[in-house]
């Protein structure tokens, strides 16, 4: 049998322990798991944002992998922990919208974690990641059965970000920022399927984001001069704002959240 993989989503940056110690948790319980970071970099308690990286690196892990995202504003309080498989993953997470992704997507069985004899015996208020989603993880990596950590749970009765995805009306699209990578590219929640659900060709695309106005989307940089701004379908295979050899997180000065709209020009 492979050796299972974790992979952790976080908010807790690299400056501190949190990272270290989780995985230190889940090596005491089961050392042979492979344990890979995604990003500890989501920007704190952005929700949407773990979501978004979530829906775009899952994919390309082994079957079975199992997905912990931690990025749990409400920890704490009454906010419920939840485990879900689709037919070739597993996810574990609060249950705040952040597989909001996969549960649209994806037919999954989900239950909701309240076994306490799988956690630490001591549980902070203020680290889960820790006490409860590690040894959850490292136990799920043992058995790869949802069904031992909770009581069973339709997935419609898990919390779901509604803005997730764009919306449609006379053939425009209405999309968001979901992020700015490190290179000031400003990432929205539009892929290629939504332009084609409306008969928008990338030549022929208007895009509109605060006050600047794009005609046409790009396939690479040097189609543009240096300097100048440009909307390309990046590597997520959704659609960005850029600006060739510039930043354009901080030309336009836009946020997580602000709308972007789509016609046909």
């Amino acid at each position: 049998m492979k050796a299972p993989v974790i992979t952790l989503i976080t908010d807790f940056g690299l400056s501190d322990e949190y990272v270290g110690v989780m995985k230190g948790v889940i090596a005491s319980i089961n050392p042979q798991a492979t344990v890979i970071d995604i990003t500890h970099h989501i920007s704190p308690q952005n929700i949407i944002q773990a979501a978004f990286i979530l829906w775009c690196s899952y994919q390309y892990f082994p079957k079975n992998t199992i997905h912990v995202v931690v990025v749990d504003p409400g920890v704490g309080s009454h906010r419920k922990i939840v485990a879900i498989k689709t037919n070739t993953y597993f996810f574990l997470s609060p249950d705040n919208g952040v597989l909001s992704f996969i549960i649209k997507k994806h037919d999954c069985s989900c239950v909701h974690v309240d076994r306490s004899e799988f956690f630490l015996s001591n549980i902070s208020h203020t680290f889960h990641g820790r006490d409860i989603f590690s040894p959850v993880a490292a136990h799920l990596s043992n058995s790869m059965d949802i069904y031992n950590f909770g009581q069973s749970v339709l997935p419609e009765q898990l919390i779901t970000i509604p803005q997730i995805t764009p919306s449609f009306e006379n053939n425009v699209i209405t999309g968001m920022v979901i992020m700015n990578d490190r290179f000031g590219n400003i990432i929205s929640n539009i892929s290629l399927n939504h332009l084609n659900q409306t008969g928008i060709k990338p030549e022929n695309a208007s895009i509109h984001i605060g006050n600047h106005h794009i005609s046409g989307i790009v396939s690479h940089y040097e189609q543009v001069r240096k300097g100048d701004l440009l909307a390309i379908l990046g590597s997520k295979g959704f659609l960005e704002i850029s600006i060739n050899c510039g930043n354009a997180c901080e030309a336009l000065s836009v946020q997580s959240g602000c709308k972007i709209f789509v016609l046909k020009s």
